[in-house]
């Protein structure tokens, strides 16, 4: 007998994702196995106080170190690049 290869997940997106939201601003809740991040949008109207979470995801702790890297290390790339890039203008 041949034995079969296993085969990675592969990602679906589900119908109640139908497009992307803009956040300024990222509240963070941790428990014991958890992470909380809310994505909250303010109004940039004068006089408007409140906002509203427009996304929420949970992730376990596990996951969220692995994002936090990930994150860092993007950010870390980004600028790099962005300083050769402005470094190349100066010349």
């Amino acid at each position: 007998m041949s034995e079969e290869k296993q085969k990675e997940p592969g990602i679906t997106i589900l119908n109640t994702l139908t497009g992307s939201v803009y956040s300024q601003l990222v509240g963070v809740v941790v428990t014991d196995t958890e992470l909380t991040l809310e994505f909250v949008y303010i109004n940039p109207r004068p006089g408007v106080k409140e906002g509203q979470v427009v996304a929420r995801v949970t992730l376990p702790v596990k996951a969220s170190e692995s994002l936090a890297g990930i994150i860092v290390d993007t950010v870390r790339q980004h600028e790099e690049k962005k300083g050769k890039k402005n470094a190349s203008k100066s010349n």
